[in-house]
């Protein structure tokens, strides 16, 4: 069984050995016969270079096959991925891209936007297949050869246990998760104490197969969020709106698994909230009209396709019936 983990001091040295194996049996036929000394001069055997990593000051991610180091990723504190090695006997294992997932979301959490690396011909179709892309044609240094690239990550997860406790990692958006991992997603309802409620409208895009169509704010809570947090934050993007915590009711909570094996919590908010249609400011990309309408008036926008259906909203007529109820 593979584990990963943030690299110990232990690691380092071990980790270094299984980068000089590797670099010679896959990435050196490559090169010219200099970059296989330079390789080992500024990195192997870099004392400054390795100090990086024992003291802490510089990222590396390790995969751990028991006690023994299978493979590791590691940055150069400036969100420059430096080097990326798994052991040939675990190649094609998905342990390369778990590393890669480990070091994007901490990179990403840091402040990062923007990721960056230099691949060899021999690594080139895992970083695309990742999502990196060139951003410059082909370089040859010092009898190197490599493609600059870079990758943009998209928002980070907490990621929970079926129990709902977290883990204490963390998943990006998009990215297959494991089995077991749950993620937290938010609805949130808005009612005006006059039996409307506010609703938005998704911007049409040809990506997007609910782009067009009529629905209340929701999104999925980023790393840091609780619940309440995640809703007020998706509220406020989405439609500029600042919600009042104290006028806040969590509804519903359940687990969900969607055909392809993705689960995730889902918890609905309700919010007492009034406010001009005109008030509202809508996040370019994702919202781009908003109304004021009545329960049977969602419905009936159900019924004809406008608005997502109750696959979406289970709960919606109970909700309705106990909001009313507490009104």
């Amino acid at each position: 069984m593979i584990t990963y983990r943030k690299a110990k001091p232990e690691d380092i040295y071990p980790a270094f050995e299984l980068a000089l194996r590797v670099f010679m049996e896959f990435e050196a036929p490559d090169y010219e016969q200099d970059a296989v000394g330079i390789f080992k001069s500024d990195c192997i055997d870099n004392e400054q270079y390795i100090n990086n990593y024992v003291t802490g000051k510089h990222l590396m991610y390790v995969a751990l096959e028991g006690n023994k180091i299978a493979g590791f990723v590691n940055e150069c504190g400036n969100g420059h991925i430096s080097m990326l090695f798994v052991d040939g006997l675990h190649h094609r294992q998905g342990i390369a891209t778990t590393l890669m997932n480990n070091i994007v979301c901490n990179l990403k959490l840091r402040g990062f936007d923007k990721i960056t690396l230099n691949s060899s011909p021999y690594g080139l179709p895992f970083y695309k297949h990742f999502g990196f892309k060139p951003t410059d044609i082909e370089q040859k240094k010092d009898g190197f050869i490599f493609i600059p690239m870079s990758y943009e990550p998209n928002e980070i997860w907490d990621v929970y246990d079926s129990n709902r406790n977290k883990t204490g990692r963390y998943a990006e958006r998009g990215r297959k998760m494991a089995a077991g991992d749950y993620h937290l997603v938010v609805h949130v309802w808005k009612h005006n104490g006059k039996d409307e409620w506010l609703i938005d409208k998704r911007v049409p895009r040809v990506s997007d197969t609910l782009g067009g169509m009529w629905e209340t704010t929701g999104g999925s809570a980023v790393a840091g969020d609780d619940s309440l947090t995640a809703a007020l934050r998706e509220t406020k993007e989405e439609l500029g709106i600042d919600l009042d915590p104290k006028e806040g009711m969590l509804f519903h909570r359940t687990a969900h698994k969607g055909n392809n094996g993705h689960t995730w919590f889902q918890d609905v908010w309700i919010f007492k909230h009034d406010c001009p249609i005109e008030a509202v400011r809508f996040q370019e990309g994702e919202t781009c009209d908003a109304m004021w309408v009545t329960a049977d008036k969602i419905r009936k926008m159900m019924a004809a396709g406008e608005f997502l259906s109750e696959r979406f909203y289970p709960y919606f007529d109970e909700m309705v019936d106990n909001w009313r109820v507490k009104l």
